[in-house]
């Protein structure tokens, strides 16, 4: 049960790591690649779009949304992984959990970054190729990554190891799933602007879209994988505290709730403080 733990707090910390710094990367980088995917425009055209405060206030987006979607993706690939299954029924699986829970949030976060209009019915949009893409990326994830850790197990357990089979794995799993991606965003487009498939689908648009997400996921999760090692031995060391002392449980536990309470009595107080702004400026 320990080791269990451990590995989905390992995975966990995995995934968060990897959204602290996927977050600060998408919150530049998304919009450019949003943009160069729905609407088809070049690198420099989506470059002079972006609006620094945009930027700072879709931060604050990117890393409420990361740090549900990355975590829960690690995790959801651990616990498939150890049941017996093929490789490749593994991977749909957890593409398909991954995305029927998360599409919501994508989706939202998609229209955030586009300033589109977001309703009920715009956050299942596109669930078809966004499935498939998760489908597929579940797949190679599966597949890649036992192969690099084949090609030499000694270089895997070190931290370089690590980044390079995570980098390699993720980089080839977004670009093998980039046409479910490139499919959601054809999907995705404003009706009022919408290209012809023919005009949507062009090798050097689907290339620009594809490689600035691969990169920045790639580099986000080969980051997140140096944690993972670190938060598994963390883990033991604090269980075996706890179960040399009890009583740091029930501290723990205390700590927990005092920061619960003062952190509703904070949203409390800013809440007061808007509304009587608020009243003042009428």
């Amino acid at each position: 049960m320990s080791d269990f733990v451990g590995k989905v707090l390992g995975a966990a910390s995995q995934g968060a790591v990897g959204a602290v710094v996927a977050a600060n990367l998408s919150a530049v980088t998304e919009p450019i690649v949003n943009a160069m995917l729905v609407k088809r425009i070049t690198f420099a055209e989506a470059l002079k779009e972006l609006d620094p405060q945009k930027i700072a206030k879709y931060l604050q987006t990117t890393l409420a949304t990361n740090f549900i979607k990355f975590p829960f993706f690690e995790v959801t690939n651990m616990l498939v992984g150890g049941i017996e299954l093929p490789p490749t029924l593994k991977g749909a699986l957890t593409g398909t959990v991954f995305c029927t829970a998360t599409l919501p949030i994508t989706n939202y976060r998609f229209r955030k970054s586009m300033d589109m209009e977001i309703t009920a019915s715009s956050l299942y949009q596109a669930y078809g190729p966004t499935v498939l893409r998760d489908i597929i990326y579940g797949i190679a994830r599966n597949k890649v990554m036992p192969l690099m850790v084949g090609l030499n197990p000694d270089m895997a357990n070190t931290n370089l190891g690590r980044f390079v089979n995570m980098f390699v794995t993720v980089i080839a799993a977004c670009v093998i799933s980039a046409p479910g991606n490139e499919l959601r965003g054809y999907c995705l487009q404003p009706k009022d602007r919408a290209q012809a498939f023919a005009d949507f689908f062009q090798p050097a648009k689907f290339v620009r879209s594809t490689s600035v997400g691969a990169v920045i996921m790639a580099i986000s999760l080969g980051v997140g994988t140096l944690a993972t090692p670190q938060v598994e031995k963390l883990v033991t060391k604090v269980k075996e505290y706890l179960s040399k002392n009890p009583i740091g449980i029930l501290l723990i536990v205390l700590f927990a709730l005092n920061q619960i309470v003062e952190r509703r009595r904070h949203g409390e107080l800013m809440t007061a403080l808007e509304d009587k702004q608020a009243s003042t400026k009428k």
